[in-house]
């Protein structure tokens, strides 16, 4: 249910139950919604509020009469949504679909519980004078005027650099945890009238490893080698695996290979497991393995997130920095993820080497956000594209991922991506450090220092 809504509105849900909790109610109500909305006081509910001279403290203790006269359980450990709620939040998603906004924003939710037939609050702003269909209406006509501002990302206008993939392909091929695949998918090749390696040959070639972990969860979800060879034999054209050319590998499969290596990078891991080239699979959308991987009713999203699942547990510097690059992306309402972005995440993931010697040069979160936004600017909406990375900042990824290969790491750290940063001086990142006062030198020498007498 909860999918749609921004990180906003999530936060307003999440202190409802807070406050559900203090007030020792098994159930959250609307008014546990209404006390949440008014507690940013620079939102515009609580400016609609004040337009018709109603103090929000007040208009708190009202609420909390109302939640007064509700059933009192102690002690409440656990708080569920109550069937009123429920609607309310039904009624939210509606209200944005009506409005044509792609994501829930607090907004909708403050809409949506005026709407509620049996919300006593409505009397009581009705008795103190206020018109509550008339805020209503205006509410809905900010909402569908709301129109999203675009964002230009410096970075995005960057020319695409060519970027010749076989040597990663070859480093993949050569891994000793993806040397294997290659070779029994080679095999399998051979026995076949084909020459060229397509994404049918890679995914039975997963398959075969019963002990495998990703084997084990395609099982769960119907996927094992003889569904999948049932399935393979049914198909009688091969021509989902190409587009204009013939290589080593089919377009198809070099994609679903590029993609897995994209995932690896953006993870900050240093091996190439097969669970990486299914969710490259899944990210392409396209092949033969795609292909029966529909016909076998799989769910994109349910089997990617049972994948991530496990890695995002693990203790990954990179991993976590490049999920707060992606909310920072969003708090500004844009859908790239640059260089500076990096450079916010690695700040604000705080207990790196990186971070720890960015903290030692002066740089602070604050200081560092409104640089970036100077930079590129910010806008209120919420990105309603899929958050990509600039050019420029999936250069710093591979560049860090080959400085984590070169020093034999398994993972890339936070420090190999401020090192991937500095090694680009026209980046919006090192723009950044510079008006913050900081060179690419003294990162270098404090990273070079840090490890030297045994890290932060």
């Amino acid at each position: 249910m909860f999918e749609k809504f921004t990180e906003k509105a999530i936060d307003i849900v999440k202190t409802a139950q807070i406050y559900a909790i203090e007030f020792n109610h098994e159930k959250i109500y609307p008014e546990h919604l209404l006390l949440a909305l008014l507690n940013d006081t620079n939102s515009l509910v609580v400016k609609t509020f004040s337009i018709y001279k109603i103090e929000i403290n007040d208009l708190k203790r009202e609420i909390e009469k109302l939640l007064n006269k509700r059933a009192v359980i102690k002690p409440v450990e656990f708080v569920a949504f109550s069937n009123s709620s429920k609607d309310i939040f039904v009624r939210t998603l509606e209200i944005s679909k009506i409005l044509g906004n792609t994501y829930v924003k607090p907004e909708h939710l403050f809409l949506a519980i005026w709407d509620y037939p049996k919300l006593e609050l409505t009397k009581v702003l009705k008795d103190k004078g206020v018109d509550v269909d008339k805020m209503k209406a205006m509410f809905y006509n900010v909402l569908s005027s709301n129109k999203p501002k675009k964002v230009k990302h410096p970075e995005v206008i960057e020319k695409r650099r060519r970027n010749d993939k076989s040597d990663s392909i070859i480093t993949l091929i050569e891994s000793s945890d993806s040397a294997k695949i290659f070779d029994r998918a080679i095999a399998k090749l051979s026995t076949s009238n084909y020459e060229i390696l397509g994404t049918e040959q890679i995914m039975q070639s997963i398959l075969e490893d019963e002990n495998s972990q990703i084997v084990k969860l395609l099982e769960e979800f119907g996927v094992t080698a003889e569904t999948f060879a049932a399935k393979l034999k049914e198909v009688s054209s091969r021509q989902a695996e190409f587009g204009d050319k013939q290589i080593i590998f089919t377009p198809n499969a070099l994609k679903t290979l590029i993609n897995a290596l994209d995932i690896v990078k953006e993870e900050g891991n240093a091996s190439i497991l097969p669970e990486h080239i299914i969710l490259g699979l899944l990210k392409s959308k396209k092949g033969i393995a795609y292909n029966i991987l529909k016909e076998l009713k799989v769910n994109d999203y349910l089997l990617e997130e049972r994948i991530l699942q496990p890695i995002e547990k693990q203790k990954n510097e990179t991993l976590y920095i490049m999920r707060l690059a992606k909310q920072e992306a969003r708090r500004i309402g844009n859908y790239v993820v640059g260089s500076e972005l990096i450079l916010l995440g690695i700040v604000l993931e705080a207990n790196s080497i990186a971070a720890s010697v960015l903290r030692d040069l002066g740089v602070i979160i604050k200081d560092a956000r409104e640089t970036v936004e100077e930079l590129i600017g910010i806008c209120d909406d919420y990105p309603q594209q899929e958050i990509t990375f600039s050019q420029r900042a999936k250069l710093i990824l591979e560049d860090a991922w080959n400085i984590a290969k070169a020093q034999n790491k398994t993972r890339t750290t936070a420090d190999d991506l401020l090192i991937a940063i500095c090694n680009q001086p026209d980046s919006l990142a090192m723009k950044a450090l510079s008006i913050l006062g900081v060179d690419a030198l003294e990162i270098r020498q404090g990273i070079k220092n840090k490890i030297e007498h045994g890290g932060i």
